[in-house]
């Protein structure tokens, strides 16, 4: 078979499981197969396969029909132009965060910040620290998460990119263990936290439902993380000091009033789809 036509059937056959980009994914499997770009499989579309490079396709064609990531079975995610390694030991990052990423960027330039300090709570693998550090040539970040496995996924992507000097990893639960360092040296607390409710955790796709459920499950309402990093970031940031945070499209009133008389300038905001996906604070 040829390029062409392994498309082709492998096209039909994901529209009969019902994936919502049945040739777009059959593409990237391929791609990473033959280990080319995507467009040059148009360039060549009447080259053969091998026989080994068959077995492969149709391996990875199979799991993926049994719904597991696309980004597993490729082993990497694109996030803020640039490629990150994934597994089954972190969240798949999303490009609804990188509109977070993409503020904090612009509140950095706006403010001529050009050494912050910015932690990342539940850093998973690393996405929005490594992106921060990538694109703001001077900060300095350090990367949280409670999962040893999860910050294994990240200082591989650390040192990916060469950030190894000004981003750190760190082995703990949310804040506190820069809480007991009793320094408040923080400019930018960043995070896109575990949200999904009880009830949103049940209707999960089934790609998604393999996912850590660590990174996902945020309590019976989906708010429990932010009671507990809202208060904990007064005891980091600097006198004016920034806390960004992603949540779910339905709870930015809810987020909002976690915010106590400490805080000033509490803004929700909109992601280009028009859903309330940020809640930011000033301490």
């Amino acid at each position: 078979m040829n390029i062409k036509e392994i498309l082709s059937t492998t096209s039909a056959y994901f529209n009969k499981y019902q994936l919502t980009e049945p040739r777009l994914e059959a593409e990237v499997l391929l791609a990473h197969v033959l280990k080319k770009e995507r467009i040059r499989l148009y360039v060549d579309y009447d080259l053969p396969l091998s026989e080994r490079e068959l077995e492969e396709y149709r391996q990875l064609v199979f799991r993926r029909a049994r719904r597991v990531p696309l980004a597993w079975l490729t082993g990497e995610k694109e996030f803020m132009s640039l490629a990150f390694d994934v597994n089954e030991d972190v969240l798949i990052p999303r490009p609804e965060t990188e509109e977070l990423v993409e503020n904090i960027i612009n509140y950095c330039k706006a403010r001529d910040l050009t050494e912050p300090n910015i932690v990342d709570v539940g850093t998973g693998s690393g996405a929005i620290a490594v992106s921060l550090a990538y694109y703001i040539s001077g900060a300095r970040v350090l990367g949280i998460d409670i999962s040893r496995a999860a910050l294994k996924v990240a200082e591989g992507n650390i040192k990916k990119y060469n950030l190894e000097e000004r981003v750190k990893v760190l082995e703990g639960d949310l804040l506190l263990p820069l809480i007991r360092r009793k320094k408040r040296n923080v400019d930018i607390v960043v995070s896109n936290p575990p949200y999904i409710d009880k009830r949103e955790m049940k209707d999960l796709p089934l790609e998604v439902k393999k996912e850590p459920e660590i990174a996902l499950y945020g309590g019976a309402d989906g708010l429990d993380y932010y009671r507990k990093l809202i208060p904990q970031s007064k005891d980091v940031l600097k006198e004016d000091g920034f806390l960004a945070l992603e949540i779910a499209w339905n709870q930015a009133t809810l987020v909002k009033g976690l915010f106590d008389s400490s805080w000033n300038n509490i803004d929700i905001k909109k992601d280009y789809s028009g859903r309330e996906r940020m809640v930011f604070g000033c301490r």
